[in-house]
């Protein structure tokens, strides 16, 4: 017979590392900034909910399976890449059968593939493997059932809030707003230039409206916000200094905006080419972090 009390501890530990994981998406190594992602995303799309923690939950027990090394599975390392596409696939697809298949065998995809990223550790992984698992997802197209369009947000300054939560799909000035305050509990240094990359996406969207509005930026913001906060706050995660973190969110700008010149839904690449780009470039004068820490 199983002891309950060994059993115990092991069950919240499991839960602990299923909500960790989603909060990885934003570098937190926190189960409660993933459960105010789940909860805030949950008010606003119950079913991209109900895929990050169906993705989380089949990353983990992939891990656990597969034996993969406890420190980083335990960190939440393994899991983030399919809680993100949990919540990517469900706002872009009709919950199904087909969905879900395809976000489990992504799951476990995703898992194996982030425990070799990490052995590796030159770069982070970030979040290459979820602009993957979409692409191929919108290539699959009708196969995986149809076809959703994700709200958006408000073209005001109160899309700062917005954008920041359309990280992980959840849209709406207040549930963004707790995210966002759910974060800088975790880390307030994290949480202000992952706010101050989004606010400077808005910013430069209106500029380029003004002044180039062939660029078309505006309606670019959410990917131009997203990808501008994650930039600002990765770098800030991986303790890059004021200057290139500005740099990095400067840059995301006109990458956003080349890739959708080319009509490619980029969702967070930009983030990871700029953030590794930058990464390499300041190598020599800071030193490679911890993995751990540092996940999405």
């Amino acid at each position: 017979m199983t002891d309950a009390s060994s059993s115990s501890p092991r069950w919240r530990e499991s839960l602990a590392v299923l909500f960790r994981q989603i909060g990885q998406i934003h570098f937190q190594r926190s189960a409660l900034s993933g459960l105010a992602i789940v909860l805030a995303l949950a008010s606003v799309n119950l079913w991209a909910a109900i895929g990050a923690v169906f993705a989380s939950a089949v990353a983990l027990a992939t891990a656990k399976f597969a034996r993969l090394p406890r420190a980083p599975r335990y960190d939440g390392l393994y899991g983030y890449n399919a809680a993100l596409t949990g919540a990517g696939l469900l706002s872009f697809f009709a919950p199904g059968l087909e969905v879900f298949g395809y976000l489990g065998v992504v799951s476990a995809v995703t898992a194996l593939v982030s425990s070799r990223w990490v052995a590796w550790g030159r770069l982070p992984a970030l979040t290459i493997q979820f602009v993957l698992a979409m692409w191929l997802a919108l290539a699959l197209g009708d196969a995986l059932g149809a076809r959703l369009s994700p709200p958006g947000c408000e073209n005001g300054w109160t899309s700062i809030f917005c954008n920041v939560g359309q990280v992980t799909f959840i849209s709406g000035l207040w549930p963004g707003l707790v995210v966002l305050l759910a974060f800088a509990w975790h880390d307030k240094h994290e949480a202000l230039w992952l706010a101050i990359g989004a606010a400077f996406a808005w910013l430069a969207s209106n500029v380029l409206d003004a002044f180039a509005p062939g660029l078309r930026a505006g309606e670019q913001l959410v990917g131009l916000a997203v990808n501008a906060a994650l930039v600002g706050q990765g770098l800030t995660v991986f303790g890059r200094g004021v200057a290139v973190r500005v740099a990095g969110i400067v840059l995301s700008v006109p990458v956003c905006l080349a890739l959708g010149a080319f009509a490619i839904p980029y969702f967070t690449l930009p983030f990871n080419l700029v953030t590794w780009a930058l990464l390499i470039a300041s190598a020599e004068r800071k030193s490679a972090p911890q993995p751990a820490r540092h996940a999405a």
